[in-house]
């Protein structure tokens, strides 16, 4: 399954390149905030998901929480590219990143929990691997999703 980025998604990420002032940028920022904010009270956690489809090459890429490669849809379209994001050895495993930007820099814990129930796997990447020594605690702003949700 692939989701693809909605049209505001790709909005803030060409906002992140405009050269505006220091001052301007934080104003932005805080804009943009706001924006998810309020758009996440209405359609909740799959705002940037307009539509998923079945690719059969790139679905059979696997996870790694330091993907060597990501999914883009350039055109904005049904059009689906796999890009490499660093050199790729002959033989070495492709593969992407199920989570969002955002979710790939929770704690492994967190990330663990996501995969498992999302995905019904435990991810057994490097990044994964290295932080296995770390209590199996979730991540603050997961935290505060969960009693934002409650209320």
């Amino acid at each position: 399954m692939i989701f693809l980025l909605s049209s505001i998604s790709v909005w803030v990420k060409n906002c992140e390149d405009l050269a505006i002032p220091d001052e301007e940028k934080e104003q932005l920022h805080a804009f943009i905030d706001q924006l998810y904010e309020d758009m996440d009270k209405v359609s909740g956690t799959f705002l940037d998901c307009e539509g998923s489809g079945l690719y059969l090459l790139q679905s059979t890429c696997n996870h790694s929480c330091i993907p060597n490669a990501e999914i883009t849809f350039p055109n904005n379209n049904h059009k689906l590219v796999l890009v490499a994001k660093e050199n790729i050895s002959q033989g070495e495993e492709i593969c992407t990143c199920y989570l969002s930007e955002c979710d790939v820099t929770r704690s492994r814990h967190s990330r663990q929990k996501f995969l498992k129930e999302n995905y019904l796997f435990t991810c057994g990447c490097v990044k994964c691997l290295s932080e296995a020594d770390q209590a199996d605690v979730t991540s603050e702003e997961e935290e505060e999703d969960e009693e934002n949700d409650m209320e």
